[in-house]
């Protein structure tokens, strides 16, 4: 049986996710932000005595990634994250995104795991398909679990809403093309995990976010 759990860390509210099986665990968007979210999530992984095998980023906008440095230098592992991400690093690094925003955020790590469009990552018997879904970032990813049938989003699509395509990267046109190629094609009783705010439907979304219509 898949796990995910889920925590919101730091102010901008980011679900940070913990799934795991087997004692396998993805880690889903680093945001922790302080000592003390940061001890909340090594003591979970602690009490439930996982391994972690992955820390992803759903694409490289600060508020994921507060928590980036911690998590990869606690459990020795490198960061996962779109190719595209080296758009924005070279441009708008993380340090710089959240002095932008009025927060103190350290550079992640350079990614060393670069995803594409298709790729897969194996977590025990259970196989994730990334998406390649730009438009609120170049790198922007979403993470689809078949057997389960759920799919995490990023800042791609919440609940009753999508991202926001006014940051450096951001496009309209192609967050909805993305949505509408990459997700709502998805079966509709799958379920949605996104980067803020609680879980949905695709066919909740396509019912009644009025952005899709």
């Amino acid at each position: 049986m898949l796990t995910i759990k889920t925590f919101v860390f730091n102010p901008l509210l980011v679900n940070c996710y913990v799934i795991h099986n087997h004692k396998e665990a993805i880690i889903v968007d680093p945001s922790c932000y302080d000592e003390n979210e940061q001890l909340q999530l090594k003591q979970y992984i602690e009490q439930q005595q996982l391994e972690v095998k992955h820390i992803i980023c759903t694409h490289f906008h600060f508020d994921h990634l507060m928590g980036a440095a911690f998590t990869c230098s606690t459990w020795n592992l490198p960061l996962s994250a779109h190719k595209d991400y080296v758009f924005l690093a070279g441009n708008f690094d993380i340090s710089t995104q959240s002095m932008y925003f009025g927060f103190s955020v350290k550079n992640p790590p350079k990614p060393k795991v670069l995803l594409q469009d298709n790729d897969t990552i194996q977590l025990h018997h259970y196989t994730f398909n990334i998406l390649h879904t730009p438009g609120h970032s170049l790198c922007s990813i979403s993470i689809y679990e078949k057997e389960t049938g759920i799919v995490i989003t990023g800042d791609t699509l919440f609940e009753g809403g999508v991202g926001r395509t006014d940051l450096a990267g951001g496009d309209w046109q192609q967050l909805l093309h993305s949505i509408r190629t990459k997700l709502l094609t998805l079966p509709e009783e799958t379920i949605v995990y996104p980067g803020h705010g609680g879980q949905t439907t695709i066919k909740q979304e396509k019912l009644y976010n009025t952005f899709l219509g």
